[in-house]
């Protein structure tokens, strides 16, 4: 896949900023991510070494092609930098296809709460879909007990203490995707899925893939919930 730099920038993109929950955190929401979509989920169909690569996310993943997160990454840096108030040059880390395909009754506990990528504030997710709103959408939360919404090396080790108190105290949470709020956590915000719409957000709030009742995950990057995921990094300043 080849993409020019000036079509690209080019492109009219549709930006607005939510600020959400207690602790007001920034998520932008963009329409018409990318210039050509299509050929996004064309390339992601010929891949065929999809594999499971994280913990957490309930499916599989494939590299994305290069290019694309270099040329979002030239595309929103100062959008980036200036909502997140990131004044040092950003990085990509990771940038990956990733399809959910994991059925609501094979989730393991972790899988059936929010989540957190790392409690470090550079640390930025910019997540495009690729997919419709019959998949779903992305979730954010905050955990009744403590009130925590973002996770920070300071209250990252009594988080996890009060989520496993809880566990054990009330048995693991039911085998389905966390969707609207639960006795442990109340939902801040859900932004469904639309295709060729990206959110960029902290990987440090809580927040977790959510899917309507009737989803039934499908390992077909054509007709299935096709997300490419790409992580960014702020450098130490």
């Amino acid at each position: 896949m080849t993409v020019q730099a000036d079509e690209f920038a080019g492109a009219r993109l549709q930006v607005r900023v939510d600020y959400i929950g207690n602790e007001h955190s920034p998520v932008v929401v963009i329409e018409g991510m990318w210039p050509d979509p299509q050929a996004l989920v064309d390339v992601a169909a010929s891949r065929s070494d999809y594999s499971a690569r994280s913990l957490y996310y309930p499916g599989v993943r494939s590299s994305a092609p290069a290019e694309y997160a270099q040329a979002a990454l030239q595309q929103l840096r100062d959008l980036i930098q200036s909502t997140f108030e990131l004044r040092t040059e950003l990085s990509v880390t990771d940038s990956t296809f990733s399809l959910v395909v994991t059925p609501a009754a094979n989730l393991v506990a972790f899988q059936r709460v929010p989540h957190f990528d790392s409690p470090d504030p550079r640390r930025v997710a910019l997540l495009h879909y690729l997919c419709g709103p019959e998949h779903g959408g992305t979730s954010f939360y905050r955990h009744r007990s403590s009130g925590i919404e973002v996770i920070t090396e300071e209250n990252r080790e009594g988080y996890i203490k009060a989520v496993n108190a809880e566990v054990k105290a009330h048995g693991i949470p039911a085998a389905r995707f966390i969707d609207e709020d639960t006795a442990m956590f109340e939902r801040i915000a859900k932004y469904d899925c639309a295709f060729n719409r990206a959110l960029i957000y902290r990987g440090n709030s809580l927040h977790s893939v959510t899917t309507p009742a009737s989803f039934v995950p499908n390992n077909d990057p054509r007709t299935g919930r096709l997300t490419v995921n790409t992580f960014l990094l702020a450098a130490t300043g």
